[in-house]
């Protein structure tokens, strides 16, 4: 097995700081109403106990790939898009809100370890970090669905299981829009390593 290179170092503490950032903007997101409260649409809700989950296994998985490349451990959120989340938090006012704030944290943190997992040394990182850009794109996914079904107005359409017949025609083919995964919002490496 290859040991993972001091080069990784960078990548892994920019992927570990948007992951910091995304797992504690959805614990903020959690505590509002519309969130994770009784008037939380409940795939809304679903998503973001799933996605800190999700986010916690990435966090501990990062933390060891980083050590194990010789770097000390990214704690601090992404300080690019730290400010975009403190800026925004306070005028998240329902579900779409929610919404679009996960999505633009789920699309950068997709696009940024899809970016990086070509230039990851070791294969047992590279598989690591793209199972959690998998899991990071599906998130993506299911926001685009439930962001479009917010967008009509109904939010009764965002429900588990959906009234199919209702569905508008895009909600089987938004979450999907690109057939090559994009990659021109993926942070640099740099940015969030540890300083």
């Amino acid at each position: 097995m290859t040991a993972p290179a001091p080069a990784d170092v960078p990548i892994l503490q920019t992927a570990s700081s948007l992951v910091v950032l995304t797992a504690d903007t959805y614990t903020s997101l959690r505590a509002l109403p519309y969130g994770g409260g009784a008037t939380a649409l409940a795939p809304v809700r679903d998503l973001l106990v799933a996605a800190v989950d999700a986010l916690d296994r990435a966090r501990a998985d990062l933390a060891d790939a980083t050590r194990a490349a010789g770097g000390r451990v990214q704690t601090e959120p992404d300080p690019r898009y730290a400010p975009v989340v403190e800026q925004a938090l306070p005028t998240v006012r329902g579900p779409g809100d929610v919404v679009g704030l996960a999505l633009t944290l789920e699309d950068v943190l997709a696009q940024t370890l899809v970016a990086d997992v070509v230039d990851l040394s070791a294969p047992g990182v590279r598989r690591t970090v793209a199972g959690h850009a998998a899991a990071s794109a599906q998130r993506k996914a299911l926001l685009l669905t439930l962001q479009t079904l917010l967008s009509t107005g109904r939010a009764e359409l965002a429900a588990v299981p959906p009234d199919l017949l209702a569905l508008p025609p895009a909600a089987g083919t938004v979450g999907f829009p690109d057939v090559l995964f994009p990659t021109e919002k993926a942070s640099p490496a740099t940015e969030g390593a540890v300083r």
